[in-house]
């Protein structure tokens, strides 16, 4: 499998973990990572924004840690 394919197996996800956006922003095919602004129908996660080389922008969720959603 390539290394785009196991990219989109984990930008497809609903919510992906920490450790999974760590694999996204060392994914060579990843030019820009950045925070988003907070989508409010998902009040306990972070919205970041994944732009891939080719210019195809994706929005992945990360959900919080128990203490920061307080």
């Amino acid at each position: 499998m390539s290394n785009l394919d196991n990219l989109m197996k984990i930008i497809n996800k609903e919510v992906v973990s920490v450790k999974e956006l760590h694999l996204i922003t060392d994914n060579e095919a990843v030019t820009e990572i950045s925070e988003g602004k907070p989508d409010p129908r998902r009040p306990n996660c972070k919205k970041f924004d994944v732009k891939l080389e080719n210019g195809d922008l994706y929005y992945v969720y990360v959900k919080k840690a128990l203490f920061g959603i307080f």
